[in-house]
């Protein structure tokens, strides 16, 4: 008999009472687990411990996974997990499927190359917060965050050593906030210790703009090489975050509601291509006068003294930018070129 501390149930009782409580007798048990009712008596009791097989039988016949405090701490892990494993297959075996399924692939995640540990981190985090909603379900009741990736953007944007390409196309009021905020001040870091870091942003109006004209301001202010696109250019523009050419994170955009639907992340070397090319056509615009420079506007006279931008500074910078913004305009109607 095994040892067991004061005022914790042992094997046997703990099967008696489930029996009693599933209103099971010891017969039951042992056509159950293919044994006789003297053996299931003599395990009631105390006096025999049930061996492993049986053990697994009776856990996945009173639907709880019945440990074994005999054994060493690794071996009882294991058997512990496999009764789980029974008894949850003996509920629902389309579940238990899934959950092998998932299981699987987080132990072939585990093996990838450490090029690839981004990818793991952001799709652990995602399955983190799957669980967090499934766990509330059966309550009948489940509080949903809202789904935001731009944690995700954020984990392939601090693998940049060299560069940097990105284009936004969301509304701008929708990296503003926290986690806006966070990304923001990462692409202040890496410009100022020298990757080279080149944004683009598609927008419908230059008023919308304004809300994040300070974000603006710090980047070309960090050396990072900002630009505006009215949308009316580049009505299919993706967005997309490129890092040095080894990374390329692509939203998949509903234009209808202006909002990204999904994203992509790849470190396939056509994709990064294709991303490439994409952000290349898309900066070429400054050769039509097509694209708002941000960086020169911020060295120009009536904004170059500023460090920081005061109520005046800000009304002297949305001023400035409507000019370009105007002008960019005029020369695609009139068919113009450079400036």
């Amino acid at each position: 008999m095994s040892d067991s501390p004061a005022g914790e149930e042992q094997i046997g009782q703990v099967i008696r009472r489930l029996r009693k409580e599933r209103g099971l007798t010891q017969a039951d048990l042992a056509a159950g687990v293919g044994r006789s009712r003297s053996l299931i008596q003599q395990i009631e009791n105390g006096t025999r411990i049930p061996p492993q097989d049986v053990r697994e039988h009776l856990s996945s016949l009173l639907g709880e996974a019945l440990s074994a405090p005999d054994t060493e701490d690794a071996d009882r892990a294991s058997n512990d997990l496999r009764m789980q494993f029974n008894v949850l297959l003996g509920k629902d075996p389309d579940a238990v499927a899934r959950g092998m399924a998932i299981a699987q692939n987080l132990i072939d995640a585990a093996a990838i190359p450490e090029q690839y540990f981004p990818l793991r981190e952001i799709a652990e985090r995602q399955l983190e917060q799957a669980e967090e909603v499934l766990v509330q379900v059966p309550s009948g009741n489940a509080q949903v965050r809202e789904w935001n990736t731009v944690h995700d953007w954020l984990t392939v944007l601090r693998c940049a050593r060299t560069s940097v390409r990105a284009i936004h196309t969301a509304d701008l009021g929708t990296i503003t906030g926290d986690v806006g905020d966070e990304y923001l001040e990462e692409i202040l870091r890496l410009a100022r210790t020298g990757v080279s870091v080149r944004r683009l942003y598609v927008v419908d109006a230059i008023e919308d703009v304004f809300a994040y004209g300070i974000g603006l301001w710090r980047q070309a202010r960090a050396g990072v090489d900002a630009g505006l696109v009215d949308r009316r250019f580049a009505p299919n523009a993706p967005s997309m975050l490129v890092v040095d050419n080894g990374y390329v994170v692509r939203g998949d955009y509903d234009f209808s509601r202006r909002e990204r639907t999904a994203t992509r992340f790849s470190t396939l070397k056509h994709d990064i291509q294709f991303a490439i090319r994409g952000f290349d056509k898309l900066d070429s615009f400054r050769t039509t006068g097509k694209l708002v420079e941000i960086n020169n506007i911020v060295r120009q006279p009536e904004l170059a003294g500023y460090q920081h931008l005061d109520e005046k500074g800000q009304g002297l910078f949305r001023a400035a930018l409507r000019r370009a913004w105007e002008q960019a305009g005029s020369d695609s109607e009139t068919g113009g070129g450079g400036r």
